[in-house]
């Protein structure tokens, strides 16, 4: 489960997607349910880095071509498909520091892709669930993805 981001990290962007996906059916199988939301929370920051992420260098994209090819075209939609999953896992067997922080970074991710509204309001759900929670440092981190949303409406 940790392993994959690694990899991909290091520029194996296939190997470790095909891991993570083979860990993520793992988990249902077994019914590891707090495995297989961080899973899908994973896959949510695998593909928002690889929509909205720093672009790898020349070397990791010619290794990696084929992956980039079939994957950059649907990272967007991808990132939140598997960030609402998370969140829907969450919600259930009520992981709010979890929940709060998926909701953290799908607004991080909205806003990197300059949709404002939704950004905000789960930036504003991230905050309220992480306050309830006394997650301090996501609550720091939150409040202040919000206020620079704030700023650029200005």
């Amino acid at each position: 489960l940790f392993l994959a981001p690694i990899l991909i990290a290091k520029g194996q962007m296939q190997q470790g997607t095909d891991l993570l996906e083979k860990t993520r059916k793992t988990m249902i199988r077994n019914h590891r349910k707090v495995q297989y939301a961080i899973s899908e929370y994973i896959f949510g920051e695998v593909y928002a880095q690889i929509a909205t992420g720093q672009k790898p260098s020349l070397t990791i994209m010619a290794k990696n071509i084929g992956f980039l090819a079939k994957t950059v075209p649907f990272a967007k939609k991808n990132a939140e498909k598997h960030f609402y999953k998370a969140i829907e896992l969450f919600k259930g067997f009520g992981s709010k520091s979890q929940l709060g922080q998926t909701y953290l970074s799908l607004g991080s991710f909205y806003k990197a892709v300059k949709k404002t509204d939704q950004a905000k309001q789960c930036i504003q759900q991230a905050i309220e669930i992480l306050f309830e929670c006394e997650a301090h440092g996501f609550l720091k981190q939150a409040k202040g993805v919000l206020n620079s949303l704030e700023v650029t409406d200005l």
